[in-house]
């Protein structure tokens, strides 16, 4: 998919804001990721996609990361039968 950074933003300020908080986090989550990463790889290997355990993949997640109201209704909600996973 190729997007200029105008469609980018675009498309980003269009999100309601509790979507463009996930975004910040995810974009944050990357960010903490790569850094990992490329601290510890020669820097012509970190392009390359890192290899994460669960445990790099839990402990990356910040420490004050709360779901949005809608996954967090979600997640405490009883199931009805009609979720998909």
């Amino acid at each position: 998919m190729n997007i200029t950074q105008q469609e980018l933003f675009k498309a980003f300020e269009a999100l309601p804001t509790e979507a463009q908080q996930q975004v910040i986090n995810f974009i944050a989550f990357l960010q903490k990721i790569y850094q990992t990463q490329s601290r510890n790889l020669p820097a012509a290997t970190t392009l390359q996609t890192p290899k994460l355990s669960l445990n790099d993949l839990i402990s990356s997640i910040p420490h004050d990361f709360a779901y949005p109201d809608d996954v967090a209704d979600f997640t405490a909600s009883k199931p009805l039968g009609d979720e998909f996973l």
